[in-house]
Parts: structure tokens; sequence; C-alpha cells
């Protein structure tokens, strides 16, 4: 106590030195805050539960020639029911493989293709109602006109906890979420939807848990739908039980793969589900905006530790000669290595309990998403809506601390040792 009273009155005394290293000290931790919220927030998002189950899933693609390949044959009928035929038959050859347990011939998937969106509409009061009892919401779409898209995934309902089966034309199922953002409860099977194409009498059959879309989202709203009737074009497949994947894939495009050609079309080659997260993750902008996010959040911690450490390093080296008086009247020195941390720690304490309320104020004023455009200010917010306020808030304040309180001792400790080895006349002529 007594030791502690006399290092706030050295700080006093000092204190025309010690204002700017207090002033800068509130900024870095302003800026540090801001610094380590994003990259807590994208952690916490990319460790979020899937929601389904990518392991032993596989893709193939149905490639179709063109006038301007070599292997394009041109005395095929090319028509569009030509090509639905031959999409058809190349297909129902794949799925009818022994080694599949279960198939969902779709575009979009989970980590993979997620961009189409879709509008549905609710009427309270009847479909000829235009006016309040009216509600629309977007959701991810994922088209299942064929196989067992959620058996593939295997995402199960959240009443019966079996995979839902595969839906019928004009029947839809929602997710947790978006039956709840729709109804307000998830006990709406039986009702009817329309879609943002005047498509009426969409049949809710029934309602699932929710799944991330991408690694860099928060599950959000989606739709599994069937009311139209696409070509196949893309394939997943999901092996049974005991089906060494790679191997399966290594035979399907050295001895399969080659037979597989009808007219103009043919089966791409068959990659693992993590060949798909991968290809996809370049072909949209998440990754880039990820990637950019990290690098200046990284760059803003080093400058931070620079700032901090030469800051402290130089106030600790030049008083060399207050460390040779200390040790010539006896201290020892631990002593004076404690004396020296003492007084950063509280520095920082101090200087920390005048950022936080800024800290705080910046928090609100952004609705808790910093503008760091690492996705989109709107899905930050939405991440934001997703954690708890007051423990992210208090875990990113106390990694924030904890980093600049550190980084201070020890640019506190190793100067003032080195002095402490120093001769006792050297340090005094400094």
């Amino acid at each position: 106590m007594i030791m502690t009273s006399k290092i706030i009155k050295q700080l006093w005394k000092e204190r025309g030195d010690n204002v700017w290293l207090f002033a800068e000290l509130v900024i870095i931790a302003i800026f540090l805050w801001q610094a380590i919220d994003p990259l807590y927030t994208l952690n916490r998002v990319k460790n979020f539960p899937k929601g389904f189950n990518p392991e032993n899933i596989c893709r193939v693609y149905i490639h179709e020639y063109y006038k301007s390949d070599k292997e394009y044959d041109a005395s095929v009928d090319d028509s569009s029911e030509t090509r639905y035929a031959s999409i058809t038959s190349i297909f129902n050859n794949i799925v009818s493989l022994p080694e599949i347990e279960s198939y969902y011939g779709g575009f979009c998937i989970p980590y993979g293709v997620t961009l189409t969106t879709i509008h549905i509409y609710y009427n309270e009061n009847g479909e000829e109602d235009n006016g309040e009892g009216r509600k629309e919401i977007e959701l991810y779409y994922y088209p299942a006109e064929r196989g067992e898209f959620f058996k593939v995934l295997q995402i199960k309902d959240i009443k019966t906890g079996q995979y839902p089966t595969q839906l019928q034309k004009g029947e839809i199922q929602l997710s947790r979420s978006a039956a709840l953002e729709l109804f307000g409860t998830t006990d709406c099977i039986g009702r009817e939807v329309e879609n943002e194409y005047g498509i009426r009498k969409l049949k809710i059959t029934g309602v699932y848990e929710d799944f991330q879309p991408n690694p860099y989202m928060i599950p959000e709203p989606t739709v599994v739908a069937n009311y139209a009737d696409n070509p196949p074009e893309f394939i997943y497949l999901r092996l049974k039980e005991g089906v060494d994947r790679d191997s399966f894939i290594k035979r399907f495009n050295e001895e399969l793969r080659p037979t597989l050609r009808v007219g103009n079309r043919y089966a791409g080659t068959m990659v693992d589900f993590e060949s798909v997260i991968e290809e996809n993750l370049y072909n949209v902008t998440h990754e880039s905006k990820n990637r950019f996010q990290l690098f200046i959040s990284f760059f803003a911690l080093f400058c931070a530790f620079l700032g901090i450490v030469s800051t402290f390093w130089i106030r600790t080296n030049d008083r060399r000669g207050e460390i040779g008086i200390m040790r010539s009247v006896g201290a020892s020195r631990r002593r004076i290595i404690g004396q020296f941390v003492t007084e950063a720690l509280l520095l920082v304490s101090l200087a920390f309990a005048v950022a936080l309320p800024l800290i705080a104020h910046l928090v609100i004023a952004n609705d808790f998403a910093q503008p760091t455009d690492s996705i989109t200010n709107e899905q930050l917010a939405r991440y934001s809506e997703a954690f708890a306020t007051a423990p992210r808030f208090a875990v990113i304040t106390v990694i924030t601390y904890l980093i600049i309180a550190v980084t201070a001792a020890a640019a506190a400790i190793i100067p003032a040792a080195r002095a402490c080895k120093t001769g006792i006349a050297d340090a005094l002529r400094e």
C-alpha cells in the first residue's frame, strides 16, 4: 500500500510527461477494441454449428459440349427437349450407383452456391388482402425438385426428428427462423403461402432446423421448395456408410465418367464436398473481404503493440539514473522492476477507465457493428444481434485490456531488468 502511494505520487510529479502517454493509451485502447471486435465476431460466426453434415458428400456437374468444342456432335438434336432428356438420363445413371445412399439434384447447396433468394408472402386476412395482413420475408432458396435434399445434408424436421421426405410439386418447407419470422410460431404446417412470381398455394409441409448458408454467415431464414422442373445439372451424393469416399471418387472419374455421355451432355469430374466449399469461396466476395479484414485487424494489433512497447521502453530507459539511485540506497532488483511494472499497469488502468465510456458510445452508435466492412455492415449487425451484447462487450474489453497491460508490463520489465544489471556508478552517470 505504501509502495503504491509512492508510485501514485511519482506519477503525479511527472504528470507533464505522463499526460501524453495517458492520451496515447486512451487512443490505443479505443483503436485496439475496434480491431479485436471483428476478429472475435468473425471467429464466432465461423465456429457456429453448421446445421448440416458435410461428411461423405461428393458432387458431379453435368456439362455440355458447344459448337466451338471439337467433341461437339453436330448430328445430335439440340432441342430443349433433347437436352433435358440427355441430362435426365445421365442423372439417373449416376444416382442408381449402388454406393449412393441419397442424392439431391439442384444448383444451390449450403457452403456451396447459396446466392439465390426469393420473397415469400403470407396473407393473414385472405389472399385478396394486400394491406396490413400481408407479410413478406426474403429467404435463401434451395430448389429441391429431384432427390432428398434433407437426407443428403442430414437436416432434420424439428418436430419428428426425422429427415423430411422428397417434396412434391407445390410443397415447401421452412427453416425454424423463417417460420418464426413469418408466422411467429413453428406450428405452421398446412398453411399456404405464395412467392414473388405470383405462384399461390405453396403448401408448407414441415419446418426444419436452421443451417449456415456459408461459413461467414449466421444461420439465416431459408426455404426448400419444389415448384419448378429444372434440369438437374448439379448432383450432390451422400455415400453409404462404409464406402470409402476417396476411392469411390477415383473409380468414378477413371472408370465410370468416360461412359456417361448422352448426345452433347456428359458427366464432369466428381469432387468431394471440401473442394466444393473451396471452389465457391473464391467465387464470392466473402473470402477476399474476410482476408482483407483479418489483415487490417492484425495490422492494427501490430501497430498498437509497437506503440505501447516503444513508449514504455523509452520511458523506462530514460530513468536509468533513477534506477541507479534506487540501487545505491539498497533497493532490490525485484522492488525496482515491481515499481516500474506497477506504474505501467496504473497508467494503463486509468487510461482504460477513461477509454471505456468512449468505446461504449461507439458501440451503441454503430449498433454493435464496427465500420469494418468485413462482409457488409448489415451482416455484421446481424452477427451482433446473434450474440448477447453484454458478454460480447465484456469479453472483447477484457481481451483488449489484457493485451495492453501485458505489453506495457513487458516493455517496462525488460529495460528495467537490463538497467539493474548495469553498474551503480554507470547508472548514476546516466
